[in-house]
């Protein structure tokens, strides 16, 4: 079989230009798909330029990841019903009879089902259907990771996909002062952002999980644990829930004044106003939510609308509803949602920027939060239009409620490239390197066998899994039987061992079996089949000219050749049987001998 009595196709293929992984593989797919006659155009994109490629949908291959605990899978499947995100055109040309609106709602329906055994039974089904449609080619589970220089202790991974905790890291020897690389949404770190932890990009959310803190905390196997809230109670209100939060006494803010319930409506206030709470439409709690209140006690309220199983671990989310002090709205207290609300001007992205039209965004005037480290100051790097942040550093919050972390100083230090930060730990000028991006995975495997005794590498849990996202709403990738040749003519467990170096390991299913509700197996497996790859495009699809592959040839003569032969077995022995002479005598198969 040629690549020329395949069905000839051009996908093109979106990935971020500061991605790493990626960057490794791309050229492993190309090679794999020309194979069966496809031919791939890669577009390595910058960020901006990338997330608007997700919105409107022309693509027809995006790499992308799921996005982990603990936002799977309720989290993550709800925000394909924004058009912002690449889910969204993904889903929009699936095969009859399942369709982006019946899945959608199937999604909206199980979030509101309290009863646990029915929950989970229409989880399994939901990611049964997707599974069927071949949208998603699974390709391996991070596990992140993280270089910790020996003179630090007790760094323990994150159980978010996207945060870095530090507040329990001891110092075992040398400065109190620790720099960092940290991994920016899987590449190099340019910019915190604004740190406005009520708005996105160009947020980094793992410095607003520094500074800010919600009203509870995800904790290991996604157990709710305590933060500014230290007790709640959720029972059945009118058609909905009421939850009771017990705030936490005694806790300050960065810049000395109190937490209270006050400042906690404040912030719900600016969050969900009828504007702002559009922009937060990617998941459900900010569609749910009726009403928040104080009482007497000084207990803040949350009302909704339906029944919502996953509020509790959506308020574990480092944003948008966590909490900044009062004195960083522009009016304090007396700010009002419409005239002064905490968003940034020209921060809510292309595809909301008509919210500005009926409010007035006046941000916030300093990231002041109540997080176990607080900002100090940063220095942009020379001619990047303030948009490259060279040193960002943080200081250790003496007044927090917790521990006070061992850290006094946290230094964030910008790197062009892997190699320059690979060279950094090298010579003692960085600490640590966290999360995808600052280092490649054959980097990490190089440190951890031959700088062992200056460097810890920990890896966590597999979180997230990295996918090819393929648009069903665009040519070729709207026929299920291209998706199909594509997911089975790529070789992933090749390049996966090549690139990674055992780092990491092939998957076939969109989300970890450590996700709620997400053990379960599905079938058929989404693996490496290359006969059915070329029987799909080059000899079996519905777009195959009759043509079929040499594989299907091979195995078709084989089994024509072993009925013959079998046939002539059966016809020789019976004419035997009839002359009297049998193929086999009692006395022979006694003794064993061949007639």
């Amino acid at each position: 079989m040629t690549e020329k009595s395949c069905t000839p196709h051009e996908l093109d293929f979106i990935i971020l230009d500061s991605d790493p992984e990626m960057a490794v593989v791309e050229d492993d797919i190309r090679v794999n798909l020309q194979k069966i006659g496809i031919t791939v155009n890669v577009h390595k994109l910058d960020k901006e330029t990338y997330i608007q490629t997700e919105r409107n949908g022309s693509y027809s291959m995006l790499f992308t990841r799921t996005w982990g605990a603990p936002y799977d899978p309720h989290s993550y499947l709800a925000s394909w019903e924004v058009p912002a995100h690449v889910e969204y055109s993904a889903i929009g040309g699936m095969e009859k009879p399942l369709k982006r609106e019946v899945l959608l709602q199937k999604i909206t329906d199980v979030q509101q089902e309290l009863n646990i055994v029915a929950r989970t039974q229409q989880w399994h089904n939901i990611l049964n259907d997707i599974h069927q449609q071949a949208v998603f080619l699974p390709l391996w589970g991070t596990r992140i990771p993280y270089v910790i220089n020996r003179r630090l202790d007790n760094f323990k991974p994150s159980q978010d996909a996207f945060t870095f905790p530090l507040k329990d890291v001891s110092i075992v020897s040398g400065s109190s002062t620790v720099t960092v690389s940290p991994g920016s949404g899987g590449a190099l770190f340019t910019s915190v952002g604004p740190m406005n932890p009520h708005q996105y990009f160009p947020n980094q959310i793992f410095a607003s999980g520094w500074i800010y803190e919600g009203l509870v905390s995800y904790g290991n196997d996604g157990i709710i644990t305590p933060a500014l809230a230290t007790d709640w109670n959720v029972v059945p209100y009118n058609r909905g829930q009421r939850a009771t939060f017990k705030l936490r006494e005694g806790v300050k803010f960065h810049d000395g004044s109190d937490w209270n319930c006050s400042v906690a409506k404040l912030n719900f206030d600016h969050i969900l106003s009828d504007t702002v709470r559009q922009r937060h439409s990617w998941y459900g709690t900010p569609n749910k939510l009726t009403n928040w209140s104080c009482n007497s006690n000084g207990d803040f309220i949350l009302e909704t609308s339906v029944p919502f199983y996953p509020l509790l671990q959506e308020l574990t989310y480092v944003r948008p509803l966590v909490f900044a002090s009062a004195a960083a709205f522009s009016k304090g207290l007396d700010s009002n949602p419409d005239e002064h609300n905490s968003c940034n001007p020209g921060d809510f992205g292309s595809k909301w920027d008509f919210l500005e039209q009926n409010i007035t965004c006046m941000g916030l005037k300093a990231p002041i939060g109540t997080g176990p480290f607080k900002f100090v100051n940063r220095t942009y790097l020379p001619e990047s239009n303030e948009e490259v942040d060279e040193m960002v550093i943080f200081a250790s919050h003496t007044d927090y409620w917790g521990k006070v972390p061992d850290i006094k100083y946290l230094k964030i230090k910008y790197y062009e490239k892997t190699d320059d930060v690979y060279k950094a730990l090298e010579e003692g000028e960085l600490d640590m390197v966290l999360g995808t991006g600052p280092l490649t995975s054959i980097q990490v495997r190089d440190i951890q066998f031959h700088n062992s005794t200056t460097f810890d590498v920990i890896r966590g849990e597999v979180l997230q899994h990295a996918i090819l996202v393929m648009n069903t709403n665009r040519e070729p990738t709207n026929d299920i039987n291209v998706r199909k040749a594509i997911i089975h003519g790529i070789n992933k467990a090749e390049f996966i061992d090549k690139e990674f170096a055992g780092l990491e390991q092939p998957v076939n299913q969109l989300l970890p079996f450590s996700a709620p509700y997400c053990d379960v197996d599905l079938n058929p497996k989404w693996d490496y089949d290359i006969e059915k790859a070329l029987l799909l495009n080059c000899g079996g699809g519905n777009d195959n000219n009759g043509s079929i592959s040499v594989g299907a040839i091979v195995t078709i003569v084989i089994a024509l050749f072993v009925v013959l032969g079998l046939g002539w077995f059966v016809i020789h022995m019976i004419d035997r049987e009839k002359k009297g002479k049998p193929l086999f005598s009692p006395e022979q198969v006694d003794k064993g001998e061949e007639a």
